[in-house]
């Protein structure tokens, strides 16, 4: 699935095939080394980028950068930028947490993103002098979680509701359109990889690793070995 926004001649095309950002046919994605999308294409430039289907910053404001569209200095000040790879930043409240409570794409099948980016390109690239938003929690944090059982006494939760990612040590969580296994704290960053090469096993299934995180796809055989029904 892909549609395409263009400023100023220069053109994002938002790809559900894509993990990362992708400049003149190199992909960029956030890996297991823990260096952000941000930091791998500072000094790029071209006219046309492809993108995740997403509002997350951690691809769209490099993504912009790279265009040379322009935004707000708040999203290169740099526990924003790291926030990507540190969630805790969110036990804080955020004009981050603020935009994505208004912009959030988590939470959504892929037909249902398109008008959500469209809005949040809107509000990015005219809020360039100052940003129209107050310090806030997730919303999400506020909201109840929901356990869905455990594999192996790893809590699996649903995390169209709540922010479990967040909240809970580690976790597995049931996403739209993958399963995520993930931990807000470094200290656990051993045991995601630990319980991701146990999945793998059991259902020969690969997988995409991140800092403090790694997603499966969301394969009939995987949600069986978990005791989840779609």
């Amino acid at each position: 699935m892909r549609f395409e926004i263009e400023r100023n001649s220069k053109r994002l095309v938002f790809n559900s095939d894509l993990r990362g950002l992708k400049v003149n046919g190199v992909e960029y994605v956030s890996g297991k080394d823990g260096i952000l999308i941000y930091d791998k294409t500072r000094g790029l430039q071209t006219d046309k980028v492809e993108l995740q289907m997403s509002t997350n910053t951690s691809t769209l404001i490099p993504a912009l950068h790279v265009l040379g569209i322009n935004y707000n200095s708040y999203f290169d000040e740099r526990p924003v930028v790291e926030s990507q790879n540190n969630i805790s930043f969110y036990w804080n409240p955020s004009k981050l947490a603020a935009f994505y409570n208004q912009f959030s794409t988590d939470e959504l099948e892929y037909r249902d993103r398109e008008p959500v980016i469209r809005r949040a390109i809107d509000f990015i690239s005219s809020n360039t002098d100052g940003l129209p938003l107050q310090e806030e929690f997730l919303a999400r944090m506020l909201e109840p979680c929901k356990l869905l059982g455990f594999y192996q006494g790893f809590p699996i939760f649903d995390s169209s509701v709540g922010f479990a990612k967040l909240l809970s040590r580690l976790g597995i969580h049931i996403d739209p359109e993958g399963v995520m296994v993930s931990t807000p704290l470094d200290q656990y960053e051993s045991d995601v990889y630990e319980l991701a090469k146990l999945l793998s096993r059991e259902t020969g299934l690969s997988y995409s690793k991140k800092k403090n995180r790694v997603i499966f796809p969301k394969d009939p055989n995987l949600l069986k070995l978990l005791g989840v029904k779609e």
